[in-house]
């Protein structure tokens, strides 16, 4: 039996109760540590809650080798997933060749980043148009898919939810991923990340340090963040959408 159970947005104890108790039972407990890095304190609360140790998987584990599903066809084995289990393709697609293998499967959802920022930021959900990543810098990529992406969502009204890249021991900032738009927009010139532009940023959501702000990316770009953080660039805006946001503006508002 294969559980893939959410983590939830933040720390090891946003787990759901029925994934605590899924992990209890089964014979070996691995880690997503691919599509979110985990800290190590978030490590050893999990630990702590399911009373069991937690073996971490890479991205080659995740989407080739496989392992832990081969483990899946005799033991109970779980599969721990940062935020909700089925939002990244990676994981629909081990759901999918455990199905084909005739694995029986367990979807344990929980909190995501798609809900939880949108909604903290107090934005309709209906109206994510997609979501996007800025790749490092040193993967030497220029994402003009990215910008793409975001002036696309941004025609059809639609709000854009775009992370910013990881790697091992190490996380991109927001200035250095409005820096990277930034030099496309300086192609482009078509205002979907320039200074005047309005964005959200929220780091760290769902921790006692969450900080939601929006504003200018001219100001925004010169603000330090502590990570993780993720951006979201609104469409148009709703007169609710518009009067939450004003809670949540920075200092540049009548500028």
């Amino acid at each position: 039996m294969l559980y893939i159970i959410g983590t939830g947005v933040w720390r090891g104890d946003d787990i759901p109760y029925r994934g605590v108790e899924a992990c209890r039972k089964a014979l070996k407990v691995y880690l997503d540590a691919y599509t979110r890095r985990f800290e190590e304190t978030e490590i050893e609360i999990l630990e702590k809650i399911i009373g069991k140790k937690i073996c971490l998987v890479d991205r080659k584990e995740l989407e080739e080798t496989l392992g832990f599903l081969k483990e899946a066809v005799e033991d109970d084995v779980v599969l721990l997933v940062p935020g909700d289990p089925l939002v990244a393709t990676t994981h629909i697609t081990i759901l999918q060749e455990a199905k084909k293998a005739g694995i029986p499967c367990e979807i344990i959802h929980a909190s995501s980043i798609y809900d939880a920022l949108a909604g903290e930021a107090g934005l309709h959900i209906y109206k994510i148009g997609g979501s996007c990543t800025i790749p490092m810098r040193d993967k030497m990529i220029r994402p003009y898919s990215v910008y793409d992406k975001i002036a696309d969502n941004t025609r059809r009204g639609m709000h854009t939810l775009v992370f910013l890249d990881t790697a091992p021991g190490k996380e991109m900032g927001v200035g250095e991923a409005l820096e990277i738009l930034q030099e496309i927009e300086s192609e482009r010139k078509e205002g979907i990340a320039d200074d005047a532009r309005k964005i959200v940023v929220g780091c760290r959501v769902g921790s006692r340090e969450q900080k939601i702000v929006y504003g200018k990316i001219g100001t925004i770009k010169e603000t330090s963040f502590k990570g993780p953080c993720t951006l979201i660039f609104p469409g148009a805006l709703h007169f609710s959408e518009e009067e939450y946001l004003r809670l949540l503006e920075t200092d540049d508002r009548n500028k």
